[in-house]
């Protein structure tokens, strides 16, 4: 299967009109060198990694953590369905479903599509982390197992100053919820590096779109990066014959934070979270 390199996907989504393109905003305030931890929010929990992956920096590579759901073939049947999900409304599913063989297509299609994408994580050297409440002894051992190789990777990765970006809500950004998710990995992080002596810079990574990506909008995000499109539309602007508003992805990063506390308690390394959940979820209010 033909996956590609970090810097290689990168180049095609900057070059090539097949995903939005964003707009970096604040490049200057991600530190030059020292351990950096990229913390990102989630939209739609499906293309941000790509959006930061394409507007930071791109030496040194980004390490990305990546659930066990798009990384592992175990769990291919639940990205399958999210693949559906994403990428087709459940009308659209239930026609082709009946067809015998459009649905051996349709199947095929999303099978490749999940078996690609754990492929393509794997590829850029994803850490994989376990995020799920798990029923069975042998479930919780091997998240255990596979949450702390994790930590020790973000560990050597943030030594050879090799930038992680993480989404600390675990999933989509909201101003509220009913069961709010505090990953407190990024200020155990911090507070490990610096027992040290070593300060982590945490660089809020805001990804805005103006509309939200789904697919009613996608095609407009796409068009609006070919040429021939743009310039039709501006001709219409113009002549006033119909007004067309530019979609817009961003992605913004803020002034880099720090948490310099050596041995904090749960409830310290939780508040110190939802501030930064807090302050992501302000600037995206923000037009």
């Amino acid at each position: 299967m033909l996956t590609f390199s970090y810097n290689t996907l990168r180049i095609l989504a900057r070059t090539v009109p097949l995903c939005p393109k964003p707009d970096a905003v604040g490049l200057k305030n991600i530190p030059k060198d020292g351990p950096i931890i990229y913390v990102y929010n989630h939209m739609t929990r499906r293309g941000e990694p790509l959006y930061l992956g394409v507007v930071a920096p791109k030496s040194p590579n980004i390490k990305f953590l990546a659930e066990t759901t798009i990384a592992t073939m175990k769990y291919l049947p639940t990205l399958r369905e999210n693949i559906e999900d994403a990428f087709f409304s459940q009308r659209f599913q239930k026609i082709v479903k009946r067809i015998p063989w459009a649905k051996l297509c349709y199947s095929g299609l999303i099978d490749y599509l999940a078996r690609y994408i754990v492929a393509q994580t794997t590829r850029i050297g994803s850490i994989i982390v376990d995020v799920y409440e798990h029923s069975t002894e042998e479930e919780k051992l091997e998240k255990h197992r596979t949450n702390k190789q994790a930590l020790e990777e973000c560990i050597e990765s943030l030594e050879n100053n090799v930038p992680l970006a993480i989404a600390p809500s675990g999933g989509k950004t909201y101003e509220t919820l009913e069961k709010p998710v505090y990953s407190t990995i990024v200020p155990t992080l911090a507070s490990m590096f610096y027992r040290q002596g070593k300060i982590v810079k945490i660089v809020p990574s805001i990804i805005k779109e103006r509309p939200v990506i789904n697919r009613k909008t996608y095609l407009p995000y796409i068009a609006d990066r070919i040429f021939f499109y743009k310039a039709i539309r501006w001709l219409m602007n113009l002549f006033k014959i119909k007004s067309y508003k530019k979609p817009c992805l961003t992605v913004e990063f803020l002034p880099p934070l720090t948490f310099e506390n050596a041995q904090p308690s749960k409830y310290e390394k939780v508040e110190f979270v939802k501030n930064l959940q807090q302050l992501i979820y302000d600037t995206l209010k923000e037009k």
